[in-house]
Formats: C-alpha cells, structure tokens, sequence
C-alpha cells in the first residue's frame, strides 16, 4: 500500500510541476487557465489519494474522501465562472495565423 501511496504522490507533484510550468509556457489566458484547471483539479486529487494510500492508519479517510469530492465539484465550476466572466469581460481566444 506505501508503494502505490508513493506513486500516487509522485504522480500528483508531476501534474502540478508540469501545469507550473505551462503557465509560463502557454501565451494566452486560456491556454494559462487550462493549465490552472490540471493543477487545481488533478495534482490535488492525487496528492489526496496517495496521503489517503500512504497514511491511512493515521488519517481519517472519510475527511479526505469529502475534500476529493469537494475539489472535483468546486475546482471545473470555478474555472469556468473565470474563462466567463473574462469573456464577458471582452477577452477573446487568439486566433493563430496559419499560411499554407
């Protein structure tokens, strides 16, 4: 059980590495708030799981299984009340230039 709790833990510090450093990759807002949503939405689910594989003995599991489910309700819900309100706003997605 530690070792798939290691894994999970490795897994979700990687999605949160990687969605770092698209946001400083990507050039636009919603290419930057894709990559907020992976962050929020699937480094914290594994990071959950494995503390949850890891350390369940001394961890109350039914507390970390609440905050899964309330970060896979809250987490798309919020990253959709931004990419709206910033086109509201009048942001609009970038069109590339294709020649070809």
């Amino acid at each position: 059980m530690a070792i798939l709790g290691n894994t999970l833990l490795i897994i979700g510090i990687g999605f949160t590495l990687l969605g770092s450093a698209f946001i400083l990759i990507f050039p636009h807002f919603y290419n930057r708030l894709l990559a907020c949503s992976y962050i929020d939405t699937l480094g914290m689910i594994f990071i959950l799981l494995g503390v949850l594989c890891r350390y369940h003995v001394q961890t109350q599991p039914l507390k970390i299984i609440l905050l899964i489910l309330i970060a896979l309700i809250i987490n798309p819900v919020s990253t959709y009340a931004i990419g709206r309100s910033a086109y509201l706003r009048g942001e609009r997605p970038k069109k590339e230039d294709t020649h070809g």
